[in-house]
């Protein structure tokens, strides 16, 4: 992602977190998180497992999306 797609994220009150596993191959870990409005602390909106981190923010970016509508 680009400075200005995080920054953009940041904005919107949305951040990605894509890490990997513990274990060698077994994919990669991705969470959606939504700054909450009244206190300011980021919540887990959702997370799921993926084998490559470019599915991982594919889905989240869809994700973003679908929320906001």
């Amino acid at each position: 992602m680009t400075a200005v797609q995080i920054n953009d994220l940041l904005d919107r009150g949305w951040w990605i977190q894509v890490s990997p596993l513990a274990n060698a191959g077994s994919g990669w870990i991705c969470g959606v998180y939504k700054k909450g409005k009244k206190t300011g602390n980021w919540v887990t909106e959702s997370s799921r497992q993926f084998k490559t981190p470019s599915e991982c923010y594919h889905w989240a970016n869809l994700k973003i999306k679908y929320e906001e509508l």
